[in-house]
């Protein structure tokens, strides 16, 4: 009977460990290199809608260039180039770019003025525009109390607002930014304000790099923003007389504030309870949105431009890719 020699056998493990062995590093080695690949085609892509995002802001300042020369900045809603989509072919893809009008929105970053007095008329604003979403006084005073708090540098806490105290207690916890917003989707992070307010405020409000009130351009202004317009006399206007103003004006627009003004829902409004020079016939800002598609690939952008007093437009305020 011929016995297994045990060495043979030991061999044959040592050589099957051994093509095991090389065989995980193989498929280890395939698997970073296709990862680094990938990663590197990631970055390429990421390259290449950057730029193609940078284009799309270089037509985009020339649309607003041309835009406020025709017409002098004074826009009407029935004003052409705004809103109209704009499909830019580029290599690997296309890039779809929209520039509108971005005069008529509430600041929120106005409640935080460092101006007091600036920033109390903002709270006040604020709270009125709360009131029209039918909000009682009361809470809409204590969330454009805690919405102030939020923005402004000191730990200091107003009535029925929030400061560290409060954020802290959280999970998971976090601190008052204690600075101006970068978007309206940072009301997320403040106390009070739900999904269901942001949603309603959404149509109405922006968040600009300063910490000045807009001003409200009344020849492009909708009806459904009328909320803003009866800010600008302090609840004076009714919600129902400022729709039926916007809805009523005329096509070519009003001449001016003064001819807007002396219409009978206005002219009637104390002086006291007027701030005229929260309304304007011009418009200087403009934001200009879309994305890069490439490779399948989406990569979204977006723009505030501005463009006043016969100056070069410019770029205040970008964003590349999501929030």
């Amino acid at each position: 009977m011929i016995q297994a020699d045990p060495q043979r056998g030991a061999a044959l493990l040592s050589i099957m460990l051994i093509v095991a062995a090389l065989a995980v590093a193989a498929v280890i080695a395939i698997t970073a290199i296709a990862r680094q690949t990938d990663l590197a085609k990631a970055a390429s892509r990421r390259s290449d809608a950057s730029w193609a995002a940078y284009s799309a802001e270089a037509l985009a300042l020339s649309a607003v260039q041309e835009i406020s020369t025709v017409t002098n900045g004074q826009l009407t809603s029935a004003a052409t180039g705004l809103g109209e989509p704009v499909i830019i072919p580029v290599r690997g893809g296309i890039v779809a770019l929209k520039v509108k009008e971005a005069e008529n929105c509430f600041n929120i970053n106005a409640l935080g003025n460092p101006d007091e007095g600036a920033a109390t008329f903002a709270r006040l604003s604020w709270a009125t525009l709360l009131q029209d979403l039918e909000i009682s006084a009361t809470e809409a005073n204590n969330l454009a109390n805690t919405l102030a708090d939020w923005l402004d540098a000191d730990s200091a806490t107003r009535q029925g607002s929030a400061e560290d105290g409060y954020y802290l207690t959280l999970r998971p916890a976090y601190r008052a930014a204690n600075q101006p917003m970068d978007s309206p989707r940072e009301l997320a992070s403040v106390m009070g304000y739900t999904k269901e307010l942001r949603e309603a405020l959404a149509p109405l409000i922006c968040a600009r790099p300063d910490t000045k009130m807009t001003r409200l351009n009344i020849n492009t202004l909708a009806p459904d923003q009328a909320a803003l317009l009866r800010v600008a006399y302090s609840n004076a206007l009714t919600l129902a007389a400022a729709m039926r103003i916007l809805e009523d004006r005329p096509q070519s627009g009003w001449s001016g504030v003064d001819q807007f003004e002396a219409l009978p829902d206005i002219r009637t409004i104390p002086e006291g309870q007027k701030r005229t020079e929260a309304l304007s016939i011009t418009s200087s800002h403009f934001l200009a949105e879309g994305q890069a598609t490439l490779d399948g690939g989406s990569w979204p952008f977006s723009f505030i431009i501005t463009a006043d007093s016969g100056n070069t437009p410019r770029t205040v305020w970008r964003r590349m890719g999501e929030e």
